[in-house]
């Protein structure tokens, strides 16, 4: 028998789906964050920074006059910025599984939404913040409205450290506006 790497058989999955379920491609733009907005240690405020996303719904609750979905997302952002007298770029490889909530039975109007996962920074330095890895948790949080043709805009909080599993710990943050296309 021939085996498929875990990254094939999960591209299978999200091309794979069952017509029941919904599928996003969400384009983001974006500013980093100061030092005194959350909770990173360091400014990147001159950050600015572009991404892509799929995200795939995997399951949908109706609980009471609520709407709960679970999304995976897989994204790509890349960021840059002038740091003394040269451009860098970070690039940041995510995967996390995505709670979103509505209040209402039906998936329309206003929602929030939180993600946890995994990602991937290209560098450890990007402008005054030194990471202590590459490899670091990936949070956000996000409000958004859902366009009655389906589509989605959505204002994100993005948050990567490594969540004190090593020293030092300074993550950094950005805020981007969102663009969900639904297909």
């Amino acid at each position: 028998m021939v085996r498929l790497p875990a990254a094939a058989l999960l591209c299978v999955f999200l091309i794979s789906s069952p017509a029941h379920a919904e599928q996003e491609l969400v384009v983001s733009a974006g500013k980093g964050m100061d030092d005194e907005a959350m909770i990173q240690r360091h400014s990147i405020a001159s950050a600015e920074m572009i991404g892509i996303n799929y995200s795939r719904r995997f399951a949908e609750y109706v609980i009471g006059d609520n709407n709960w979905q679970w999304w995976f997302q897989g994204s790509y952002s890349r960021l840059w910025k002038e740091h003394r007298g040269e451009t860098q770029h970070q690039n940041i490889l995510e995967l996390k599984p995505v709670l979103r909530w509505y209040p209402k039975a039906a998936p329309q109007g206003f929602f929030a939404e939180a993600g946890v996962g995994a990602a991937y920074l290209s560098n450890q330095s990007f402008g005054t913040i030194d990471l202590s890895t590459k490899w670091n948790f990936a949070l956000h949080f996000a409000g958004g409205y859902r366009l009655p043709g389906g589509d989605v805009l959505s204002l994100r909080y993005s948050h990567f450290s490594n969540g004190y599993t090593n020293r030092p710990n300074p993550g950094f943050d950005f805020a981007s506006i969102n663009w969900h296309f639904d297909y």
